[in-house]
């Protein structure tokens, strides 16, 4: 992905903020720049906008919004911040850490007043890093939905989109100033687009093999999970104009997707009492203790394998949510009127799975600990008829990406900024850490949605340059 000098005519064709992706992050920043009263140019690579945001459930963590007042849930940014950074023990720039728990709540409410998508309270989704319930999703609790609204919304708005518009290359000179992109058509014909300010909104890198392999060597092969464009392209370009990464070997791993099918399964299960078991018919670790790095534990089974277990009772309470039914409709789930009965269906050891239903029954009963030191408050015993679906670990997405400041501007990796080049989604860093561990519930959305209102209002806002007078 080649840099290139300045062009010497002017570009046919210049806007003031042009956006380079089409996920929620990009999105969210044309509705901002939008706002400001610029005219936004998104590109996207895809026939139809989707990215990992579709992947997602659509689910974005923010503090102190209008939607947790309603539903009488007291919290503040300065709790989210304090909660994220024990979640990384604090290993991760806390004045950065700042802005995004703080600006979080206002793009929330932002996009619900003046931009019609309604966020409710998922209540579904407690713990695991947040001391309270700060989980916000639209009604369909799915990345689709989101992308749906987010896409109306930008229609409204009147910033334009172009799809099947792949950027092949940069303009820029030698400060780092970007001047504009090139794009292919899928016909591989090519145009030039000029622009005031550039917004990097593409994807991370989790299916770039030999981005994984330099930056996070230990999960070199592992099993991925993301979207096909997940190339790290807007990265790239930005280490190539002279921008600073950080958190480079950080990544939101899942230990729950269904196997063989690769379809996302609910972890409400696991939060709601279920567990994980691999294929000797055992427990391996705390399922609560870390979500995110469950995806690593499950790898580390026997063939990469492990089996949610839960009851009926969990399952009658979270049948309706999409990823159940679509599991359901390929046969992902067993069931089983036994203990016997589910290990047949599932293929795992009788006696094994009974002693560990067994155990599970002491430990939530708190006639002994649990031996992985999982706290069982709040959940009840596991009772016939059981279900199971057997599942796999995954990269699901990158976490470590272009450094940027307050105002989504990427930074220098010799100091001070670059001129008029912006970042977030998984072009930018997230506020997870180094490591898998630090990933907290929803906080990939959180990001691309915080970065890309703040990035669009600064672009807006970026002084108009002599070149374009």
């Amino acid at each position: 992905m080649p840099i290139l000098s300045p062009p010497p005519e002017p570009f046919s064709v210049t806007v003031p903020v042009l956006i380079v992706g089409g996920g929620a992050c990009g999105l969210t920043a044309a509705l901002a720049a939008r706002g400001a009263g610029a005219e936004v140019l998104i590109l996207e690579k895809d026939e139809i906008p989707s990215g990992t945001t579709s992947m997602s459930q659509g689910t974005m963590c923010a503090a102190g919004t209008l939607a947790q007042m309603e539903a009488g849930i007291e919290d503040s940014p300065e709790q989210f911040f304090e909660d994220v950074m024990a979640k990384v023990q604090g290993k991760v720039d806390p004045e950065f850490v700042r802005v995004i728990t703080r600006e979080a709540a206002p793009t929330i409410d932002w996009l619900s007043a003046y931009h019609g998508i309604p966020f409710a309270v998922d209540k579904a989704w407690s713990g695991l890093g947040h001391s309270v319930q700060r989980l916000h999703a639209p009604p369909e609790k799915t990345g689709e939905d989101l992308m749906g609204r987010l896409l109306q919304a930008v229609e409204r708005a009147g910033a334009d989109l172009l799809t099947d518009a792949t950027v092949v290359d940069l303009y820029a000179d030698e400060s780092g100033r970007v001047f504009g992109v090139r794009v292919e058509r899928p016909d591989g014909s090519q145009e030039d687009v000029g622009c005031d300010a550039l917004i990097l909104a593409t994807c991370g890198f989790a299916n770039n093999p030999d981005m994984i392999a330099e930056f996070i060597p230990d999960m070199a092969g592992a099993h991925v999970f993301t979207w096909e464009n997940s190339q790290g392209n807007g990265i790239q370009w930005g280490m190539e104009l002279g921008a600073a990464v950080a958190d480079m070997t950080s990544f939101q791993g899942y230990g729950a997707l269904a196997y063989p099918q690769e379809m996302l399964f609910n972890y409400n299960y696991v939060i709601d009492g279920g567990v994980l078991i691999n294929k000797r018919g055992e427990r391996f670790s705390d399922e609560m203790a870390d979500v995110s790095g469950q995806g690593v534990k499950v790898m580390r089974q026997a063939d990469q394998i492990a089996y949610m277990i839960y009851d009926e009772t969990l399952h009658n309470r979270h049948k309706h949510l999409k990823e159940t039914r679509q599991a359901l409709e390929v046969g992902a789930v067993k069931t089983g009127a036994s203990a016997s009965e589910l290990a047949s269906s599932l293929g795992l050891p009788k006696d094994a799975l009974q002693q560990t239903l067994t155990d599970l029954s002491y430990a939530k009963a708190g006639k002994r600990d649990d031996a992985w030191g999982r706290d069982f408050s709040g959940t009840h015993d596991l009772t016939p008829p059981y279900y199971g679906i057997r599942v796999t670990g995954a990269i699901y997405h990158t976490q470590g990406g272009l450094d940027v400041d307050e105002n989504a501007r990427v930074k220098r990796s010799s100091g001070g900024l670059l001129p008029n080049l912006f970042a977030g989604g998984g072009a930018a860093r997230g506020m997870s850490g180094p490591t898998c561990s630090g990933y907290i519930p929803a906080a990939g959305i959180c990001m691309a949605m915080t970065l890309g209102r703040l990035a669009g209002q600064a672009a807006a806002d970026l002084p108009r340059p002599k070149y374009h007078a």
